[in-house]
Order: structure tokens, then sequence, then C-alpha cells
């Protein structure tokens, strides 16, 4: 989907390819999956400097669902800062526009933060310590 040789069939399948585009930092990507009545004046510069400035590491697709041309996905992102794991959890909403699906606004929940120690499983579930992983 980011070299556009296929589009999402569904909210949840746009949903995990846009966190897919923050992880690799494609600007592009994410600007052009967000409707355009809802972007505001943010550039595709600006989205990729702000995804390559954030060290994702875990993502939880809660519920998604689907009606007609709309459709929700909630979710939880996660995100390295220093020694604190930062999780964000969103109900975003989409629409279907032309036979592609797009990203229109969400409702965010409080974000959650924690403390990570070096010596723990890391947070982004691939079973070694923080320290040889993600915190290295």
């Amino acid at each position: 989907m980011h070299q556009g040789k296929e589009v999402a069939t569904t909210p949840e399948q746009l949903m995990r390819s846009r966190y897919s585009a923050y992880y690799f930092g494609l600007g592009q990507y994410i600007y052009d999956t967000h409707h355009q009545d809802f972007r505001g004046s943010v550039s595709p510069e600006e989205l990729t400097a702000s995804a390559k400035s954030t060290r994702w590491c875990h993502l939880e697709v809660i519920a998604s669902s689907q009606h007609g041309t709309s459709g929700t996905v909630e979710f939880k992102a996660s995100f390295i800062d220093k020694d604190k794991l930062h999780t964000f959890h969103e109900v975003s909403n989409f629409i279907l526009d032309n036979g592609s699906w797009f990203y229109t606004d969400g409702d965010f929940k409080p974000k959650v933060s924690q403390k990570i120690n070096r010596n723990q499983a890391c947070p982004c579930g691939s079973g070694t310590k923080a320290k040889r992983c993600c915190f290295s």
C-alpha cells in the first residue's frame, strides 16, 4: 500500500498501514491517506519529520467496524521517549471516498505513560530485555 500498488479494502487495513507509515516515517503516505477535508494545514514534510522523530514500538487494535461508506477503528499505539513508554488510545473515523478509504479524525482518550526499567521485557513484544532492544 505504501508503494501505491494496493489500496486498503477496510478501515482497519488502512489504519494498520498508516501506523506502519508512521513507524517508517512515510509522511507523504500519511498525508495522502488523510482525507483532504480534515488535513488542516499540515504538510507531508511535517508529517515525515514528526514520524521520524518518534520511536513507535507497539500497536494494539481493540475493535473495528465498517458500515457502508464509514468505519471506525479503536486502537492503542505506543512509543518510547527516553525511559518512558507512552501509549495513546484513539477511536479513529474513516470514510470511503471514490473507492478509497481515508482517515478523517479521531476521539483521543487520555495518554498513559509509564517508566520502563531497562532490564524488563521490551514493550515492543520482541521477548528480549528493553536494554537489548528498543532502549539500546
